[in-house]
């Protein structure tokens, strides 16, 4: 048994301070492999060794993957990750987290990070007790070429909604033929959900808590997909984030739907052609610009708990979250990080907008099942297969039949998602 087990808890903080390292070992991290995450992780290995004298193994998936493999780990009690990197689609498997409650109020864990990230319905929880430790934030975003647009006569503050982005893709094919306007990465099939979110202005939780869209404004949110899809790049229906990104940065595409943090950094580097031409403006929509807020989770199978927090203290704290923005382009959770001078003035052409949609952004309150079925039925309506009226029928029918986890109908409530 673990010595750091049999001390009282009000004892374990000073003890970890004041004892040699932690026995040696190794940690398994399960995090999404996105050239992002993976990498700062890799890079934060020897200072974890250092602190802890045990070792970091880093196994990285696609996100869809990354889903399943730790969801299978927590059925079957496998035990192959000490820590996860995962979000709020995990809500059917909540039960299977260790509470990290004592460990945050130990360590006033919450001291200095951004307003609200650690509550109900932004970080996650279950049963009363913090399963989820923020540690990367991002919200959907447009980018914008200005030159393109400028060109066009087409005001980026213009772009309030969808609909004026397909009137204004109309302007921008006609005045630069050749450039595509919408550009987003729709090989990756769940992303469809950050265009009907923002349009989608109703509940997903009915009053007697069930989830149900209100039909007459599901349709009209769905309906503005098939419109937009007519001005993504030729073939491409199914591009990467890397490659949507790179038509983006080589001044091919008007505009940019995608997270950020996954972009931003390659725009601003030497030899982009979009250096100095682009800027991040308020997200299209009267709905809500979807929220990635990364956490850290710990299984119960975790033979060391406090070796799992000493991790997550590494990678997801405020010592290395400057580091990690700069070098990684991880959107921290630290308010220090956007009080840095330096850093506000050259990220002047996206912070403004970027801070702003951390505001707005929600998680939508589904689970991993209900999210699936609305999103691959969104595609079929975004590639004509299906009407919008139909696609929204299916969904209700089929969600009907989905359970609500109750970790998700609080956060639906406090988020403004459920009906009163």
């Amino acid at each position: 048994m673990s010595f750091f087990r049999t001390l009282p808890l009000a004892a374990l903080s000073t003890t970890l301070l004041a004892a040699a390292p932690l026995r040696a070992k190794e940690l398994t991290f399960s995090v999404m492999e996105s050239g992002t995450y993976n990498k700062a992780a890799e890079e934060l290995a020897p200072a974890f060794k250092a602190q802890t004298g045990a070792d970091l193994k880093v196994v990285a998936f696609p996100w869809a993957i990354l889903r399943q493999n730790n969801t299978t780990d927590l059925l079957t009690g496998a035990g192959q990750y000490q820590v996860m990197s995962g979000g709020y689609y995990l809500a059917d498997v909540y039960t299977y987290f260790r509470p990290l409650t004592s460990w945050i109020t130990k360590d006033d864990y919450a001291k200095g990070m951004i307003p609200g990230l650690m509550q109900p319905g932004h970080s996650e929880w279950s049963d009363g007790q913090q399963i989820g430790i923020p540690y990367g934030v991002d919200a959907y975003g447009l980018l914008v070429n200005d030159d393109i647009l400028g060109k066009a006569g087409v005001p980026p503050a213009s772009l309030t909604d969808w609909d004026a982005v397909v009137a204004a893709c109309g302007k921008i094919e006609a005045a630069e033929p050749g450039i595509a306007c919408l550009d987003h990465s729709t090989g990756n099939p769940e992303q469809i959900g950050a265009f009907f979110f923002s349009a989608y202005t109703g509940t997903f939780v009915t009053k007697d808590g069930h989830y149900a869209l209100d039909t007459d404004k599901a349709v009209a949110a769905a309906s503005v997909l098939p419109k937009l899809w007519k001005h993504l790049p030729k073939n491409g229906a199914a591009m990467s984030f890397d490659e949507a990104g790179a038509l983006f940065r080589d001044g091919h595409a008007a505009l940019l739907v995608d997270w950020p943090s996954f972009v931003s950094n390659s725009l601003d580097a030497e030899g982009s052609a979009v250096r100095g031409k682009w800027e991040q403006i308020a997200f299209p929509g009267a709905g809500f610009p979807w929220l990635s807020l990364w956490q850290l989770f710990v299984p119960k199978t975790a033979p060391d708990p406090d070796l799992a927090w000493a991790w997550i203290k590494i990678f997801a704290g405020p010592d290395h979250a400057k580091q990690n923005y700069i070098e990684h382009n991880i959107n921290s959770v630290w308010l220090a990080t956007y009080d840095d001078p330096a850093l506000k003035a050259k990220h002047a052409h996206q912070w403004p907008a970027m801070v702003a949609g951390f505001a707005r952004a929600k998680n939508p309150p589904l689970s991993g099942e209900a999210q699936d079925f609305l999103t691959n039925t969104l595609q079929d309506v975004a590639n004509g297969r299906i009407a919008p009226a139909e696609a929204v029928a299916r969904v209700n029918k089929t969600w009907a039949t989905i359970p609500v986890p109750p970790a998700l109908l609080g956060a639906a409530k406090g988020s403004g998602l459920a009906a009163e």
